[in-house]
Parts: C-alpha cells; sequence; structure tokens
C-alpha cells in the first residue's frame, strides 16, 4: 500500500510535465524589449559565484540528502517519502518536527517523433517546505535514485539569507536516442513558488550510467524555467545547444560536466533563448538565431574566460589570451573581453566596433612584439602583465605592427602600411625601461628608431606622421627621453 501511494504521488507531480513533439523547446524569432542596458563590470569582468552541492559519493541505493545550517542527513526514500524530514534536529520547528515533505519518482515514458516512438526518463523531485523557521537558513537537499543499474540525482540549493521556495518541483529528464544516430538530450526544470518575491536558488540533474553528466543551474532570483542540454562531441570540438523557456527575465549561471566541461553565465536572460556552443581549449564559436542584449561569461579549463556583452547571431575565437588569437563578429553593438579570469584579471584583450574578423599575435618583454591585422575601425585595448603593458587605439588601417627591443643598444619598430590608427596611445615599463606613445592619430611606413648608449643617440629610418596632442618618449636605464 505505501508503494502504490508513492506511485499515485508521483504520477500526479509527472503529469503537468509535457515536451514537444521533437523534445525541444519552442524559440522565440523576435526578442522584445531589447533596450535594456548591460550592466557595467567590476574590471569590465563580472563576479557570479555558484552554488557549491555536496555529493555523497555513493552511487548505489535510493535516498534523500539534506543539509540544513550544516545539519546532514539521510533519510531512506520511502521514509521521506511518507514522514517529511526532521532537517535541523529541532522538534519544535516546522509541522510535529518535520521540516520538510519530499515527493520523488523515477518515471519512464515514450513520445513519437517524426512516427518514431522515442524513450525518455525523467526524474521528479517535489520539495515542500513547512514553516517558516528555515526559510532563510543554508539548504540543499537532493534525492538518489536507480533504475536498472543507472544512479540518477536531482537537488535543490539556496545559500543562507536567500529565501526557500515554499515550494520546488524540479525535473531531470533524459532522451537517450538508444535506438537512433543521434546525441542524448537532458531536461532540466525548476517550477517554483514563493510566498514573498522570488529569491536566487540553484537546482542540478545528474546521470551516472553509460555517461556521465552534471548539469546545474544557478537562478538570480529563480523563476519557472525549461532548459534543454544538447552535448556532443565532434573532432576537436565539444558544443551544446541550449533552449530556455521561462516565466520572465533571471540572471542564469549554467555548469556542465560531461563530455566537456563548460561554465557560461548570462545576465537578464530572456523568456524565449535558443543557441549552440562550439567549445575546445583553443577554440569557441557561438550560434543563434537572433540577436540578445545581454551579457554572457564563459569559463575555460586553461586560466581564461571571454565576456561577451551584446550577444550578436555569431561569434568565434581562436587561440588564448597568451599570445594570439583570432576574432569574428557579426555586429558592432557586440563587446568582446578575453581575460585570464574572472576576478582582477591580470591580462585581458577587449575588442569592440568589430564585423569582421581581427587577428592579434603578441609577445610580451623586453624584447617583445604586437601585430593586428584585419578589423578596420575596430576599438582595441591590450592590457598585460597586470598593467605593465596596455596598448589602447581605433584601428583605421588594416595592419599594425609595432615590435621592440628595450635595452641600453636598442630599437623601436612601428608599420601601419601608413594607414591612420586613432586615439592611440601605448605604455609598456618593465624594470628601467619603457615606451610611451600618445596620440590622436598616428601612422607609419617601416619606421624604425634605433639609439646607442652615448648621451644615448637616436637614429631613425621609415615615416612616422602624428595629429594632436602627441608624446612619444623612450625611457632607458630609468631616465625619460622625450622625442616628440
Amino acid at each position: 500500500m505505501k508503494s502504490l501511494i508513492a506511485i499515485v504521488l508521483a504520477l500526479v507531480m509527472i503529469m503537468p510535465v509535457t515536451l514537444t513533439q521533437d523534445f525541444s523547446i519552442k524559440t522565440s524569432q523576435h526578442i522584445q524589449n531589447m533596450e535594456k542596458m548591460v550592466s557595467n563590470a567590476k574590471n569590465e569582468i563580472h563576479s557570479y559565484k555558484s552554488y557549491n552541492f555536496k555529493i555523497l559519493d555513493d552511487q548505489f541505493g535510493a535516498f534523500v540528502y539534506t543539509k540544513c545550517n550544516g545539519i546532514e542527513k539521510k533519510t531512506p526514500i520511502l521514509k521521506a517519502l511518507l514522514n517529511g524530514i526532521d532537517v535541523d534536529n529541532n522538534p519544535n520547528t516546522g509541522e510535529g518536527g518535520k521540516d520538510v515533505k519530499i515527493n520523488a519518482f523515477i518515471f519512464p515514458f515514450v513520445n513519437q517523433q517524426n512516427g518514431k516512438w522515442i524513450l525518455a526518463i525523467s526524474l521528479v523531485f517535489k520539495i515542500i517546505r513547512l514553516g517558516n523557521e528555515i526559510k532563510d537558513s543554508d539548504f540543499e537537499s537532493y534525492v538518489q535514485l536507480n533504475l536498472q543499474g543507472d544512479t540518477y540525482r536531482v537537488g535543490m540549493g539556496s545559500s543562507y539569507g536567500q529565501a526557500i521556495p515554499k515550494e520546488a518541483r524540479i525535473v531531470f529528464t533524459i532522451v537517450p536516442y538508444l535506438m537512433y544516430n543521434r546525441e542524448p538530450e537532458y531536461y532540466l526544470n525548476l517550477e517554483p513558488v514563493f510566498e514573498g518575491n522570488p529569491s536566487n536558488v540553484s537546482i542540478f540533474g545528474e546521470y551516472i550510467g553509460k555517461t556521465h553528466q552534471y548539469i546545474q543551474l544557478d537562478f538570480k532570483p529563480a523563476v519557472t524555467t525549461i532548459i534543454k542540454f544538447a552535448p556532443s562531441v565532434k573532432i576537436g570540438h565539444a558544443g551544446i545547444s541550449i533552449e530556455r523557456d521561462a516565466s520572465q527575465e533571471t540572471t542564469l549561471r549554467m555548469i556542465y560536466k560531461g563530455k566537456f566541461n563548460a561554465n557560461l553565465t548570462i545576465e537578464d536572460v530572456p523568456m524565449l533563448m535558443s543557441f549552440n556552443l562550439s567549445i575546445s581549449q583553443n577554440h569557441f564559436e557561438y550560434n543563434s538565431n537572433d540577436e540578445f542584449n545581454v551579457s554572457m561569461i564563459v569559463e575555460g579549463n586553461h586560466e581564461a574566460c571571454a565576456l561577451i556583452k551584446y550577444l550578436p547571431r555569431h561569434i568565434a575565437i581562436d587561440g588564448g589570451v597568451n599570445g594570439y588569437v583570432s576574432v569574428y563578429i557579426n555586429n558592432r553593438k557586440t563587446e568582446l573581453i578575453l581575460s585570464n579570469r574572472i576576478e582582477n584579471p591580470t591580462t585581458f584583450l577587449k575588442v569592440s566596433n568589430l564585423t569582421g574578423n581581427i587577428s592579434f599575435a603578441w609577445k610580451i618583454g623586453l624584447n617583445g612584439s604586437i601585430a593586428i591585422d584585419g578589423g578596420k575601425n575596430a576599438s582595441m585595448e591590450l592590457y598585460a602583465l597586470d598593467g605593465i603593458f596596455d596598448l589602447k587605439g581605433i584601428k583605421k588601417a588594416e595592419h599594425f605592427m609595432f615590435s621592440w627591443n628595450l635595452s641600453v643598444n636598442g630599437s623601436i619598430a612601428i608599420d601601419t602600411n601608413w594607414e591612420w590608427l586613432a586615439s592611440y596611445s601605448l605604455r609598456f615599463i618593465l624594470g628601467n625601461f619603457g615606451i610611451e606613445i600618445n596620440a590622436s592619430f598616428i601612422r607609419a611606413d617601416g619606421y624604425i628608431l634605433q639609439w646607442t648608449p652615448s648621451l644615448p643617440v637616436f637614429n631613425s629610418s621609415g615615416s612616422i606622421d602624428f595629429i594632436g596632442d602627441i608624446d612619444f618618449s623612450i625611457m632607458i636605464n630609468g631616465i625619460w627621453y622625450h622625442l616628440f
């Protein structure tokens, strides 16, 4: 009888969850309210901390895990379903000493796609908060269930001071396409109910079987949302397709661990959104059928991250922040920042006002160079070594090359094919040597400046021209020499 009650409860919970005929979420062809501006970032890079779930190293058994203000419990699933859980070890809180009521069940079902029957498996987890005593606690809970040797987990977390929803239903659905030559798809669905304004909530779904997939969503604030993940691996690249359908805008952080790792943060996510990503160690590519006036942060595994303001239809990045990068952007509204880390970056490359390709190659040191090709009219900034090297300019010229040998017998070389750079400034100071160039406009054709240690003596060849306020200075052995 108890098992029958559990089955009935689970069926009631799963009934509202529906997928379209092709297991995809309807997407919008036109996104409204594009006028909202992207918020300013500290150091041009946003910091968004993810909820840190604690997952027990236990791949067998059916149970509910809870942690409330540091008090951890592992409750057998049937006991949790029928009796609820006292998560804080206080018989005077909640209802009858129970603080949460749990419902959970695995539900296999089939759907038709193009005349073929497709199997899907959903793990449903519903948690109801009883009373208000634990409402603002540091709280997390997840359910673990097994089916034919595979392990399924789904859970929710809320940090201290953030209201735990009065009710929350989380559904993790897997479409394995066992009989078809098609990559699996995963859906993670949240339906929270709050007594007041919604707060920040994190959810996750995990599958351990033929593959190991972990998907986490951090909502700021939590709203009713369903997100589709379709991870795939091609030769040299990993990709993920994401579709979102929600009740309102929210800031969303998505963490995926499986065939590859990807961390994404998107600010002010529209209610309807769909895009595809292709990711590898040295490649990132984003494609969408629409433009979105939102910001996306992409975090890599090699101390590299990207901030994209105003998502275009297409952006591609090859290389990294350590010596070479090639960028393609198809909308001048987009601003791209590549950085070595999110918080307090010591090196970043910033590009805006670009349609088309631009490439950067650089070597930073006492003997170094920088070459920039393409991207006419693009604004650019390269900030390296915590400000030791700082280059800014508007690239009117198709080609720009600058090299230097900072020593007692040294030289610099500048070339723009006699095309102008606008609002140009460069500052590089390393030890007792340095370069500082500022001008409203600058152009050069094979210009080389050399110096010798006596006095010192400067000799130049080629051509260089400046317009506007000009500062062209070289520091040798700690002494600045103003040349223009």
